[in-house]
């Protein structure tokens, strides 16, 4: 057998020494948190030292988790730039970041590492390190070359990170420049004029990670306590003041329910209809337009709820057409999965819940996390599945799948064993207040038990 490459020994002693001599020899604090990409760059496997601290020590340990008891993150962290206007500035624009935003660390160590690399870009192609130099100009032509500098930057650094890393680096530095904007001269945005040719692919280029329980668990807290939170993150607070946080919490707690206990792919999320295609008392919903699938699906997490908010769309939108996140604006006549993985990743900033890889969850993931719990708890009550290739949701056209095929019988059977184990996941003794303001919570659940207890 191998030697274990991250083994406790290692991890305690070695780790945070090797890390430290990276950051010196790149002319870094060898006291801040580092990045993902920038560990990746250096060779450590960011995954594999995610899975071994989790092994080694607790389930829910991260490696930035990590690396910060061992006297990371305890420095000022200086900018690699010598340009005294730029640093200021890189300054009082992380600092608004922590006071205004409440940014969360991990957030606030992502948006100096993507601002560290812009600098380190800017100097290899165009021999400055003064980030403000691209927001000014005294001629139209300047401020065109101003443009393809800065275009020139996204392009390297699109080249060099994955799409989502890169979306991330030019949206940081975007925001640097509205801090700027009112304190300084800045003749122009210049993220803001060539954003709009950039098209960034963020699905991931093989099968999807899983959440862990404990995020799972975490997310469904964090949730339900939205409306009791004392401060929110920019991004929730955002999404409150265009839909209302309680309105929003309804939808999210719809979003997390599908996803882990139907298990949807992305686009049925917006394509399904809740009057037509929710059969909440036999427990499944049904998933017509499937290329190689049988549609119907258990509901293996508090179809009870699924029922309620049925119900609640139906009192509170007028012409409600069944969708169960409706946007009547739109051809479809539902928001669109880029704006539910958006809300998502709201939520899950909002909870510090992160992939192996540094990345927030999609609804692919939670679509893999739903998949990997139905297949384990089955496999552990002994159940005998019949197994056939997915063609659609796996580049391996051998990878097995779970057949959806099951009999009214089969799906009470599988609900049976499958459903505890999930609503354990996502315990609720209670609607939230945002829906039993308008229906009546004893029509659906007994308000003395749990929802698992069903």
């Amino acid at each position: 057998m191998p030697a274990e490459k991250y083994h406790k020994e290692y991890l305690s002693k070695q780790l945070p020494i090797e890390i430290k001599e990276h950051l010196r020899a790149d002319g870094l604090d060898p006291t801040r948190v580092p990045s993902y990409e920038y560990l990746t760059s250096k060779g450590f496997e960011t995954r594999g030292l995610n899975k071994s601290l989790q092994r080694h020590f607790t389930e829910e340990m991260t490696l930035h988790q990590f690396l910060r008891e061992n006297g990371f993150g305890q420095g000022k962290g200086d900018w690699p730039t010598t340009h005294e206007e730029t640093i200021g500035h890189l300054n009082g624009f992380r600092k608004s970041r922590l006071t205004r935003n409440n940014d969360r660390p991990d957030t606030l160590s992502t948006m100096e590492s993507a601002l560290r690399e812009v600098l380190r870009v800017t100097q290899k192609l165009h021999d400055t390190d003064n980030l403000l130099l691209f927001a000014r100009y005294d001629t139209e032509k300047e401020r065109y070359k101003r443009n393809e500098q800065i275009e020139a930057v996204v392009d390297q650094i699109k080249k060099e990170k994955s799409d989502g890393a890169a979306e991330n680096y030019m949206r940081y530095l975007k925001f640097f420049y509205q801090y700027v904007e009112p304190r300084d001269r800045i003749d122009q945005n210049p993220v803001e004029k060539i954003e709009a040719q950039y098209d960034f692919d963020t699905t991931p280029k093989k099968d999807p990670d899983p959440l862990k329980d404990y995020q799972i668990r975490q997310l469904w807290r964090t949730v339900k306590q939205l409306p009791e939170r004392s401060s929110l993150s920019t991004a929730v607070e955002n999404l409150a003041v265009r839909h209302g946080l309680r309105k929003w919490q309804v939808y999210m707690m719809v979003v997390l329910v599908l996803g882990v206990g139907v298990g949807p792919r992305a686009s049925e999320y917006i394509r399904t209809n809740c009057r037509e295609e929710w059969h909440l008392e036999q427990a499944y919903i049904e998933f017509p337009v499937r290329k190689n699938l049988p549609g119907e699906v258990p509901i293996l997490a508090h179809p009870e709820f699924l029922a309620a908010f049925r119900d609640y769309m139906e009192e509170t939108i007028d012409d409600w057409n069944g969708k169960p996140f409706p946007n009547p604006k739109t051809k479809s006549g539902s928001r669109t999965t880029n704006t539910i993985n958006n809300w998502l990743k709201a939520l899950c900033e909002e909870a510090e819940v992160r992939l192996d890889n540094g990345n927030y969850p999609t609804l692919q993931n939670l679509r893999q996390t739903w998949h990997t719990e139905y297949l384990r708890i089955l496999r552990v009550d002994g159940v005998r599945l019949k197994l056939v290739a997915d063609e659609a949701g796996t580049q391996d056209e051998n990878q097995p799948k779970i057949s959806y095929r099951s009999n009214e019988e089969e799906r009470k059977a599988i609900r049976s064993l499958v459903s505890r184990d999930l609503e354990q996941l996502l315990p609720l003794s209670e609607l939230p207040t945002e829906m039993t303001e308008i229906i009546n919570e004893n029509e659906y659940i007994d308000t003395q038990t749990d929802l698992s207890d069903f």
